[in-house]
């Protein structure tokens, strides 16, 4: 996805700068604030006036021939392979995203089992700790009730 964006950054970058060169060439037709003269005498070109002077670079550009074909059909195929590239990336990062989630949910399920398993085991151990106490007072009762027997001569 942030292939996609680059791509479209790019493409947005080339469209201003050659905004930026369009107006470039206005500014280059504005005299300098210092010359008043001239900045009485000058007027803000018209749309009209824009649009002729386009017109005009356009005529006096050299008439594309094969190379241009050439070199369009190039940009042309290359925009291509970094459509492809991107889709390609796109494809691969959600791809990774659903394995992340799959390999999320069974972690997730993993830890799940563990904890309930974790939990009988010290239920387990309450259990078994409490057996040890009623067995340790059982023996110290025995162990008591021998002593009761022997006849006080032994000891």
């Amino acid at each position: 996805m942030s292939n996609i964006m680059t791509a479209l950054r790019e493409i947005e970058l080339e469209q201003r700068e050659s905004t930026t060169q369009s107006r470039m060439h206005l500014l280059a037709s504005v005299p300098a604030a210092d010359d008043f003269s001239a900045l009485k005498e000058f007027t803000a070109p018209t749309a009209l006036q824009v649009e002729n002077r386009e017109q005009q670079a356009v005529a006096h550009k050299p008439q594309p021939g094969p190379e241009a074909l050439i070199l369009f059909a190039n940009d042309y195929s290359a925009l291509v392979e970094r459509v492809i590239r991107v889709i390609e990336t796109a494809e691969r990062e959600r791809q990774a995203c659903l394995a992340a989630e799959q390999r999320a949910l069974h972690a997730e399920s993993e830890t799940t089992r563990q904890a309930l398993r974790m939990d009988g085991l010290e239920r387990k151990v309450r259990d078994l700790e409490s057996e040890s106490d009623r067995w340790r007072q059982y023996v110290e009762q025995m162990i008591s009730l021998l002593e009761s027997l022997q006849p006080s001569n032994a000891r």
